[in-house]
């Protein structure tokens, strides 16, 4: 029986033709599906990224050039004030106090008083100061202000009018009282001033 190649031949290209075709479909449709997936990852993560950029844009706040030294010099002279009272109160009734040889009760109370009359106008300072500045900072910080300057006051007007109770351990558990209230108002107002800082964003 003779085998006619030409037909074989023709047969074999016709398969090989059609099995290339359906290859390439086949091909693309992967390279479609696959480019498709990729390309909805990339958006994903677009997306998340342009996210998290809108919400660092939504909590800038923009100002003018003069707005923000005006305000951040406001700020300054205020948080110089505050820091002066931290100072002088932390020194106004020591849990540890140095005492020399012979020294009297009047000796220990006319110190007190120095120290008094020194915290009395760190004060006075601040007080001034922040309600001559109040219109230039937000509104958080003048109330954070407020505690730092509550437990200020409270420890004044305490050591003030102590009379007998002075140098008791009772006089010395209320300054302690009394500074860690301060503190805890004076490092809240801290981070509030430096967030407050990073999200202003001047205007060009």
């Amino acid at each position: 029986m003779d085998i006619n190649w030409s037909t074989v031949w023709s047969a074999v290209g016709i398969s090989l033709a059609a099995n290339i075709g359906l290859s390439k479909v086949l091909l693309e449709l992967s390279w479609k599906t696959l480019s498709d997936r990729m390309l909805a990852n990339l958006t994903a993560r677009n997306q998340q990224v342009l996210a998290g950029y809108q919400h660092e844009l939504d909590k800038m706040i923009m100002v003018t050039k003069v707005h923000f030294e005006t305000e951040f010099s406001a700020l300054k002279v205020v948080f110089e004030k505050l820091s002066e009272v931290r100072l002088t109160m932390g020194s106004l009734r020591p849990t540890l106090g140095f005492t020399y040889q012979g020294e009297t009760q009047d000796d220990k109370l006319k110190d007190l008083s120095e120290r008094l009359k020194r915290f009395n106008i760190v004060y006075n300072a601040l007080l001034e100061t922040t309600e001559n500045l109040r219109p230039f900072y937000p509104k958080d910080i003048y109330e954070w202000l407020e505690e730092c300057r509550r437990a200020a006051y409270l420890e004044l007007t305490q050591v003030m009018t102590a009379g007998d109770e002075t140098f008791k351990s009772t006089w010395y558990q209320e300054g302690r009282q009394n500074m860690d209230e301060f503190l805890a108002a004076y490092n809240k107002l801290t981070d509030l001033i430096r967030e407050h800082i990073s999200r202003l964003a001047v205007a060009r």
